[in-house]
């Protein structure tokens, strides 16, 4: 009778112990099945002052490859790819400046109107109403840095904390 009750205790314990095993065979955090990223950041300037306040994206050459980002402040960046300051893999890529912030309530207000004219809700703000908004803004930066295609902007992310300190001209 002893045994009974030992046995289905001992069998749950190792179903437990088992699944513990293998959830923590996972890891703790979730790396996305990305590849190992290394740490970048460094200073943008214009015409010798640092930036305000803009994004900056690494858009990378190899069509496979992973994006990161991060925001400019005081001159100062930080790159994510997954998780916060997480960096980027290791490649070569194009980096994009943009100055330009979309001001939500007047976009907000923009698609509630559209909304109700056409008799329905949008539960996000159209990317119609998005592009145009940002189509409309002016940047105090030279437009090029703000698209991949026509950035000057290139470097290679090593194997190693990376620092790119990025000049933009006219």
């Amino acid at each position: 009778m002893l045994i009974r009750r030992i046995l289905p205790v001992r069998l749950s314990l190792s179903v437990a112990l088992a699944s513990l095993m293998i959830v923590m065979s996972f890891g703790c955090g979730d790396d996305g099945g990305l590849a190992t990223r290394y740490p970048v950041s460094g200073k943008v300037t214009y015409k010798g002052a640092p930036i305000k306040k803009a994004s900056i994206n690494f858009i990378p050459n190899d069509p496979e490859g992973r994006p990161a980002g991060g925001r400019i402040e005081d001159g100062q960046y930080v790159l994510t790819t997954l998780n916060s300051d997480d960096g980027a893999i290791p490649g070569k890529y194009k980096v994009t400046v943009d100055d330009r912030e979309l001001d939500q309530d007047a976009m907000r207000a923009s698609a509630d109107a559209e909304a109700k004219k056409k008799g329905v809700a949008y539960n996000v703000i159209p990317q119609h109403l998005q592009a145009s908004a940002l189509q409309k803004m002016k940047s105090s930066l030279p437009g090029k840095y703000q698209i991949s295609s026509t950035s000057d902007l290139e470097v290679e992310v090593k194997n190693q904390s990376n620092t790119f300190n990025l000049e933009l001209k006219d």
